[in-house]
């Protein structure tokens, strides 16, 4: 399922990433390639031809062929370019080039164009790529320095453009273009990878823990539920007798079905701290301490154990109030199941920076290391022995974790050397 989920993102930022790639690369080689194009065609109209005058001492309509030339010009730009004069079958009546070829190559070039039909298109010469464009061409006849007419008389100019190196910057700059975006696809997939495993991460994490809950919660219940069905049956076996001679049977039952109503209280309070917005209005914490160290005194004194307390005054933080006092109470209570007898507990409440620090330390038994990364975990428990000498279903500190990281605070557990001291932090 997660599985799924990876290559469904993956596959949609993907999509998503080539699309606006191929697209900006498809619009920055159509510009370039429109530019030269636009340029060359310009080249192209710009390519002369010889113009021709009409001898001074004659009246007769002009022959091609008895007029001399008048203006030959280097070609535009100083591109390799040619120019050709045909008639309407296609015959060569004139050349301007500055090209050294035969004149029969010439010929075989037009004769080649001509048989297309096309008034303009590309060629290959000696290796080389020509744009040619056929036009009609109108001739200017001139006698004595004036210009008498301008005619078509069915001639045509074709003219030749060698873009083999405008050709080659495109050929160049799309292999460029299809290398860069292969290099780049392949390393924004794995980066795309990457954060999709990360993405999905939370919700794995989160799924692994809801059913890991489920299972634990049935196994918790599973034990209470079947002390009751067996000491139920007692009960049934024993129908004649009197309700106070089954006391105890009644005893157990009541005793598993308080534990049961704490473990579904605790359960059903986990999931709405978790699921509720918390209201960050500013409290006094030292004044929420000190409330629920005076509610376990009597608890504390009983058991023999040596309480002390340092409380810092003043100390304002945002979150709820009601729930922080209940993950101190958590914090206590903890502490007072696991000290050991004529054992202390050492309450403490200090600013440290920006942040007000709340330790609650014990003597007793270790936490092992192994377990410390653990002991936050829901129905976790260092000593699964303890925990009907001591109540609790291992939700408590679930609870006081959830609470303080949702008020933007963090908390942690150290044990070493006969101590277990239990620390959350929470910005002033």
């Amino acid at each position: 399922m997660f599985k799924k989920l990876r290559n469904r993102l993956l596959f949609l930022n993907m999509t998503m990433i080539s699309v606006v790639i191929i697209t900006a690369f498809v619009v920055i080689y159509s510009v370039i390639d429109a530019n030269i194009q636009k340029e060359n065609h310009g080249k192209l109209e710009s390519i002369p031809l010889v113009s021709r005058a009409v001898s001074a001492d004659t009246d007769s309509p002009p022959n091609l062929d008895d007029m001399k030339v008048a203006i030959v010009r280097i070609p535009v730009d100083y591109s390799l370019s040619f120019s050709v004069l045909v008639d309407n079958n296609g015959k060569v009546r004139d050349i301007l080039s500055y090209i050294e070829m035969p004149d029969e190559v010439y010929h075989s070039i037009v004769s080649s164009i001509w048989n297309t039909g096309k008034t303009d298109g590309t060629i290959f010469l000696e290796d080389r790529e020509w744009q040619y464009r056929i036009a009609p061409y109108r001739m200017y006849l001139h006698k004595d320095g004036e210009q008498l007419s301008a005619a078509e008389g069915g001639l045509y100019k074709i003219a030749f453009l060698d873009i083999t190196d405008s050709s080659r910057t495109l050929a160049q700059l799309l292999f460029t273009f299809i290398l860069v975006g292969v290099g780049m696809l392949i390393v924004l997939f794995g980066v795309c990878l990457y954060f999709a495993n990360r993405s999905i991460r939370p919700i794995e994490e989160s799924w692994s823990k809801q059913k890991q809950f489920v299972a634990d919660a049935s196994h918790e219940l599973k034990t209470p539920l079947a002390i009751i069905s067996a000491n139920t049956e007692a009960l049934l076996l024993n129908g004649e007798e009197t309700v106070n001679s089954q006391k105890k049977w009644i005893g157990y039952i009541k005793s598993e079905t308080t534990r049961m109503a704490k473990m579904i209280g605790d359960m059903l309070y986990l999931a709405k701290v978790e699921d509720a917005y918390e209201e960050q209005a500013p409290f006094d914490l030292s004044h929420t301490v000190l409330d629920v160290i005076a509610s376990m005194e009597a608890v504390i004194f009983e058991k023999g154990i040596k309480l002390t307390h340092t409380i810092e005054q003043g100390m304002i933080i945002k979150g709820d109030g009601e729930r922080m006092g209940r993950v101190v109470l958590i914090l206590l209570d903890n502490a007072v199941k696991y000290t050991n007898e004529d054992g202390t507990i050492d309450v403490a409440l200090k600013r440290h920076k920006h942040h007000a620090v709340f330790s609650v330390q014990n003597s007793g038994e270790e936490i092992p290391a192994d377990k410390l990364p653990r002991i936050f975990d829901r129905f976790y428990r260092s000593d699964p022995s303890r925990s009907k000498e001591t109540g609790g279903y291992g939700l408590g500190l679930s609870i006081a974790k959830t609470i303080i990281e949702r008020s933007g605070g963090r908390i942690y557990a150290q044990s070493a050397f006969g101590k277990t001291t239990f620390t959350f932090e929470l910005r002033l």
